[in-house]
């Protein structure tokens, strides 16, 4: 028998009904209180929650951002010290002559 949670409330629910107590703001959860599907409807999340995942949504876009100019920051160390190496090279051809 399924098991339905909202808040605190958890119910026994006959199976053909869960999908009408998904849309009501249930979630359909395991023995061990692990949710197996979220709620459908039914739910509204306050203000200060959903400011706080936008808070989060900028904070990993701007991590992202960070990844990729640190890809750029290291193909640009590795042209460099390619190009070190050249210099010093020839410097040594020169210093031999």
């Amino acid at each position: 028998m399924p098991k339905m949670k909202k808040g605190n409330r958890i119910l026994d629910v006959d199976a053909d009904r869960v999908n009408a107590y998904l849309k009501q703001g249930y979630d359909h959860v395991d023995d061990t209180g692990k949710i197996v599907t979220r709620a459908t409807g039914g739910r509204s999340v306050s203000l200060q929650e959903h400011n706080k995942v936008l808070a989060e949504l900028e904070a990993l876009k701007g991590s992202l951002s960070d990844e990729k100019e640190l890809e750029e920051v290291k193909k640009e160390n590795k042209s460099l010290k390619s190009e070190i190496t050249k210099l010093k090279k020839s410097l040594d051809e020169k210093k031999s002559e």
